[in-house]
């Protein structure tokens, strides 16, 4: 399967979760690994879904109740990486093999090795991809974690749509809308409305201008990329700079990133005559957020959101580059792609939006022409 039809089977099963067990099943196949597990934890609640090959073994594991003491999982979350790590990135070698629950558990069951990313959203959502490897294949190598870093975003924004809908079926628009519990709307062609929830209505005109030809947003530089966004799920394209919109504070409405989920193959037959759907992020911090909730806001790859929080916490290129090792030409490269993903011109505006606080003041740029399909 090539990456497009992946990136839309990804976005597929973000509105009709029950398909996840396959699009586990291909991410293993990027991954070199058996098989693919989701979840999703909000409180305490947790839902999960894995691919068929990981079932059973998932099964006993959440049954088990393996989940609430196992070093694997807080070893993930406390390395706070905004990326794909593997078992010998959080361990070193004697430690896993010494592990209890891999030796009571994974070990018996042929399996051992595995590469997991957690994904923390302003919501309070924590979401978990992982992949399980036999145990004589040995470690995961690096190009696999790279390959999989690149359907990261794509992942994130699609398991949120999920966990929102508590990974089960549902009918009809409203119905899923009404669970999502985040401002919301149904788009169909050129953006019209064709569902909206209470949530979103009531941050019409201060953020969300509701017009019968687009519903459109009141900060005219993300309406722009909103359009562009919209325009790239119409038209099948998965190629789009931007698709996780900034919304600057204004008129007493706190910080938001609009994410344009797109409606891809048999998710239609939910969402009938839908382009996509866009969700509301809140971003309602006093500091500045963690690499991996920049990372989970915007499509930015893992060593882009170091760079984003870095020049969010006021860091210059020079000390960028001094701090990483990297050259000033690297660091000015991801800069320039970090505000091109963002749809930010100055390092003041980042700053803004990054702690809720400013506004988007720069100039909106032209829209960049949208690559032909692969």
């Amino acid at each position: 399967m090539d990456y497009d039809d992946l990136v839309d089977r990804i976005y597929e099963a973000g509105a009709i979760p029950d398909l996840w067990p396959d699009v586990l099943e291909e991410l293993g196949k990027v991954g070199k690994v058996s098989g693919g597990l989701l979840f999703a934890v909000r409180g305490d609640t947790a839902h999960w879904t894995a691919s068929p090959g990981l079932y059973d073994m998932s099964k006993g594991y959440f049954e088990g109740g393996y989940t609430g003491h196992d070093d694997r999982t807080a070893r993930l979350l406390a390395y706070d990486h905004p990326g794909f790590v593997t078992d010998l990135d959080v361990f070193t070698r004697e430690e896993w093999e010494a592990d209890p629950i891999r030796r009571e558990y994974f070990v018996p069951r042929g399996f051992g090795w595995g590469v997991a990313t957690g994904i923390k959203v302003p919501t309070g959502d924590l979401l978990i991809f992982h992949g399980e490897r036999r145990l004589e294949d040995g470690p995961v190598e690096r190009d696999a974690v790279a390959r999989l870093d690149m359907l990261r975003p794509h992942l994130a924004r699609a398991a949120l749509m999920s966990a929102r809908i508590a990974f089960e079926r549902t009918q009809g628009a409203m119905g899923a809308l009404e669970m999502v519990g985040i401002p919301a709307a149904v788009l169909g062609p050129r953006g019209v409305a064709i569902a909206t929830n209470g949530l979103l209505e009531a941050l019409n005109p201060g953020v969300v201008l509701s017009r019968p030809s687009r519903l459109a947003l009141s900060n005219a530089r993300a309406d722009q990329l909103l359009a562009l966004a919209l325009e790239a799920a119409e038209g099948g394209f998965n190629q789009a700079q931007v698709r996780s919109i900034p919304i600057p504070v204004a008129d007493g409405h706190e910080a938001l990133v609009a994410h344009v989920h797109p409606i891809r193959a048999s998710a239609r037959e939910v969402f009938r005559g839908a382009v996509a759907v866009l969700l509301m992020t809140p971003v309602s911090l006093r500091e500045l957020p963690a690499s991996d909730v920049i990372q989970g806001l915007f499509d930015l790859t893992p060593a882009e959101a170091k760079i984003a929080r870095s020049l969010g916490s006021g860091m210059t290129i020079g000390q960028i580059a001094t701090t990483t090792g990297a050259s000033t030409a690297t660091v000015r490269n991801q800069v320039q792609a970090v505000f091109g993903k963002t749809g930010m011109h100055r390092q003041a505006d980042l700053v803004g939006l990054l702690q809720g606080l400013s506004p988007i003041v720069s100039e909106a740029s032209p829209p960049s022409q949208l690559p032909p399909r692969k």
